[in-house]
């Protein structure tokens, strides 16, 4: 894998518009090289975009056979990642002393310690490390570019932060899963347990708590290797629009990204083309406004590339649609290296 390119902003801005032109057009620049871009936005619109059905599968986008693009379903990718060591754990807590014993508190085990249980954030965190992990050799295609088209700013710092700190996640929520067992038996546990002690299978819950150290020593060291991979391929590029909420979000995504993923640029999209300002009364104050909080975003991020697009006409969907767009963000004479490298 070469290059991670993240779009992240405010919700609304364009993000999911500029990730697929984005991907469209490093797929026409690099035809020897194999695209991937992904939605981790609740409200997936890449199908809508692209005016083919994804969904949480791989999904060819275009003849030439390098863009690709999926929506994943993080419930089903949870609980693939996630199968054995919660089956793991279930089984462990069953051989708890006095659980066995009580029919309900193992149905309670079977019903809640699964994988939809596990928090939104964590489950898409899942997903994002087994896309990017060159080391999972179940995956079916190994990209050279992915382009991420990230939820709003708060919930694209928890992809970036639960790589880093999965294992602690995990733990905490089995601890706490584990401790409301066993306050459910305690007061049964002091009445009986002189009598199911000699019975209990000490050897198998080592056994088993052996395997489970394991497996979740091997999360700490995907995340770590996740982390690292994001810190030196990735590269952020912050969406706006020319207006004070946009402006102010973005300034917090740099502050708060800035110990996971380098930015590298910034995308100001959806401005009024100066030709028509002065079409209507409405058009020159959306254009004044635009032009001063243009300046003010360019001297905030003197030191990255600013790329400016204007509201196009027509929607950009499908193929063609998403073309234009990247012609106008990026103009018809762009190299790849530098959109891959701004």
């Amino acid at each position: 894998m070469e290059r991670i390119i993240v779009l992240g902003g405010k919700g609304g801005v364009g993000k999911s518009s500029i990730s697929a032109a984005t991907a469209v057009r490093l797929s026409d620049l690099l035809p020897d090289k194999k695209v991937l871009v992904i939605s981790f936005d609740m409200a997936h619109n890449l199908s809508d975009l692209f005016l083919t059905e994804i969904g949480n599968k791989l999904t060819q986008l275009t003849e030439a056979g390098n863009l690709w693009g999926i929506e994943p379903d993080p419930n089903i990718y949870a609980e693939e990642y996630t199968r054995t060591l919660i089956e793991k754990m279930k089984n462990l807590m069953k051989r708890m002393p006095l659980v066995g014993m009580i029919p309900q508190i193992e149905e309670f085990i079977d019903t809640t310690f699964t994988a939809d249980s596990i928090p939104l954030a964590l489950k898409n965190a899942m997903f994002f490390q087994k896309i990017l992990d060159a080391e999972d050799v179940s995956q079916e295609i190994l990209f050279d570019i992915i382009v991420v088209d990230m939820p709003p700013t708060g919930n694209m710092l928890a992809l970036f932060e639960i790589p880093e700190d999965q294992i602690k996640v995990v733990l905490k929520y089995s601890l706490n899963f584990y401790n409301s067992i066993r306050g459910a038996i305690k007061n049964v546990g002091k009445m009986f347990r002189k009598f199911i002690t000699p019975f209990a299978d000490d050897k198998k819950r080592r056994e088993l708590g052996v395997e489970i150290l394991n497996m979740v020593q091997d999360l700490e060291k995907r995340g770590e290797r996740i982390t690292q991979l994001i810190h030196d391929i990735g590269s952020l590029r912050l969406v706006t629009i020319a207006e004070k909420p946009s402006f102010e979000e973005i300034k917090r995504a740099r502050e708060l990204t800035k110990k996971y993923i380098s930015i590298d640029g910034v995308h100001v999209n959806m401005l009024i083309p100066a030709h028509v300002a002065n079409n209507c009364d409405f058009c020159k104050t959306m254009y004044t406004t635009q032009q001063k909080y243009l300046e003010e975003i360019s001297q905030e991020f003197d030191t990255l590339k600013i790329w400016e697009s204007v509201k196009l006409v027509k929607e950009p969907i499908g193929i063609e649609g998403l073309r234009e767009l990247a012609k106008e963000v990026y103009k018809e004479s762009s190299l790849a290296k530098d959109i891959v490298y701004p």
